[in-house]
């Protein structure tokens, strides 16, 4: 059972917590037999909640009138109040679908104040699993989002219970581990599980061809990136680099509040750029096939902490990554086999890299191939479920 205590709601772009989430849930199914989602709203079939994540219509909830000029210490005060009504709000009735089921464990995504899944846990006498892409206040702050004054009481009350009552926090890296630590969390009950994929939707044979034709791509070499349009995605470094490599068309798949920026920065740099909008998942993968090399930035200020969606899909859709030399990556993959690494923020290096990889052709399809198999062996949703459950006899706990 997988607890979800937030939606797309007011979001723009894709929203990787629902993409991610039917991810597990279609791991536990294939590994465990059956799985389900419930989210405040009921119960999310997995493909549901992949199609609300990557909804090409998602907006951001602009704030109505004088709300749009208070500070953002203020927005972030009534958007934590927010969050705890809400978490007061979501409890979940153990009586549902899965009753008579012997349920593994009850896996909940953390979020500051929510413990509904570790409560459901509770209830049903199961192992319960937190599962923390990142600690909220901290990552907040990394960001340039600061609590002062009241930082400290809502990791103390809205974070620490939850870390350290659940019988295993699955940490999205090495980083955010040591900060679920700090927070209370036993170290033996921490375990770092990188960001999966869904191997099934993507298959040996992607072929990129409809998508290049439909997009007017042709066969000119082509740069491309996915996600949410956020600051700290770094899409700047992109452009910049991009523009250094003639010829080069800049594909980007997704939406978000940095969009327009982004687009005006290409333009003024006279870089070809194509921007698709945010595209339903499952026809993704396609989308990604188009792309000759695929990027992830990170500025260089060292705020790289998590376990990247868009790079697990870039190596299970079979194409050369060139993304920021960072601990996540770089303890996961080969540098230089199954990824290209470079200094993070570097624009030149960046550069380099794509001018280095448009004349070979040959890399490029090596790179991705090795980084397929990199998928298939540890990088799959089925893989971290696995890992869960092995964890969780290791413990005792079932």
């Amino acid at each position: 059972m997988l607890v979800l205590p937030s939606g797309a709601h007011g979001q723009q772009g894709p929203v990787a917590a629902l993409v991610s989430t039917a991810g597990w849930a279609t791991g536990a199914r294939r590994v465990l037999g059956a799985s389900w989602i419930v989210t405040p709203s009921g119960i999310v079939d997995p493909a549901a909640a992949r199609r609300r994540g990557s909804a090409p219509d998602l907006t951001s909830a602009g704030a109505p009138g004088w709300r749009r000029h208070l500070p953002t210490v203020a927005k972030t005060a009534a958007k934590d109040g927010r969050a705890l009504r809400r978490a007061r709000r979501f409890r979940i009735d153990p009586a549902g679908p899965w009753t008579g089921t012997d349920v593994a464990f009850v896996w909940q995504r953390h979020e500051l104040f929510h413990t509904a899944g570790l409560d459901l846990a509770d209830r049903l006498g199961a192992p319960s699993v937190l599962f923390a892409p990142a600690t909220a206040v901290w990552e907040s702050e990394r960001w340039g989002v600061h609590r002062p004054g009241w930082g400290g009481a809502a990791e103390r009350w809205g974070e620490a219970p939850a870390l350290g009552r659940a019988d295993l926090v699955a940490a999205g890296s090495e980083a955010v581990a040591e900060q679920v630590v700090r927070l209370g969390a036993s170290p033996d009950r921490v375990l770092v599980v990188p960001t999966g994929v869904d191997l099934d939707l993507f298959p040996r044979d992607l072929d990129g061809g409809a998508a290049r034709d439909r997009l007017g791509l042709g066969d000119r070499f082509v740069v491309g990136w996915a996600g949410s349009f956020r600051r700290f995605h770094a899409l700047d470094l992109a452009v910049d680099a991009v523009a250094r490599v003639p010829g080069a068309v800049l594909l980007l798949v997704g939406d978000g509040p940095e969009r327009p920026a982004v687009e005006d920065r290409a333009r003024a740099a006279g870089v070809e750029v194509i921007t698709t909008g945010t595209v339903p998942h499952e026809e993704l993968p396609a989308v990604l096939a188009a792309f000759d090399v695929a990027l992830l930035q990170s500025p260089a200020a060292g705020t790289f902490h998590y376990s990247p969606l868009k790079v697990a899909e870039y190596l299970a859709a079979g194409r050369a990554v060139v993304a920021p030399d960072v601990g996540p990556l770089r303890d996961r993959l080969v540098a230089g086999e199954e990824i290209v690494l470079v200094p993070p923020g570097d624009v030149d290096a960046l550069a380099d890299a794509l001018a280095e990889l448009r004349e070979a052709p040959e890399r490029r399809a090596a790179l991705g191939a090795a980084g397929r198999r990199a998928a298939e062996r540890r990088g799959s949703w089925d893989h971290q479920v696995e890992r869960i459950v092995a964890r969780l006899a290791e413990l005792g706990q079932r």
